[in-house]
């Protein structure tokens, strides 16, 4: 599946294809492997929103400016509702696992809204003034 959205997508293609799941799974994957310490959790994290939108245009060939950015802030709203990584180490009442569910909950909701391509809704022509309509005698 490309990752560029189409005209033809559906809301939900476009949901998923607004998701970095191959960095999110490097992410996870990562988490398991870290220091219990802030500063590498950080690092990696940051470097990852940083390559996120180098990966997608050249590995997966998005091109839209919009789309890199939803799918970067993808993967920060990702990180945040996993609550690993640098997340782990903010205490409450700063950080509850349920400020990460609502959050993602509404990121997969709100941009696919916005970046799901609409058809446009064709206007009958007007007429000029003094031309015949065609088809009718």
């Amino acid at each position: 599946m490309s990752r560029t959205i189409e005209q033809e997508n559906s809301f939900l293609q476009v949901l998923l294809k607004l998701i970095p799941s191959e960095v999110i799974a490097v992410f996870i994957f990562i988490q398991g492997v870290m220091p219990p310490s802030l500063l590498p959790h950080l690092v990696m994290a940051v470097l990852l929103v940083l390559i996120t939108p180098v990966y997608l245009s050249r590995a997966s060939g998005v091109t839209s400016r919009a789309q890199l950015v939803v799918s970067t802030l993808s993967l920060v709203v990702w990180i945040y509702a996993i609550g690993t990584g640098p997340i782990r180490f903010i205490r409450p009442p700063y950080y509850e696992p349920w400020h990460g569910a609502v959050a993602l909950a509404v990121w997969t909701l709100v941009p696919p809204i916005f970046l799901t391509p609409h058809e446009e809704t064709k206007r009958p022509r007007k007429k000029a003034p003094g031309q015949r309509a065609q088809g009718r005698r």
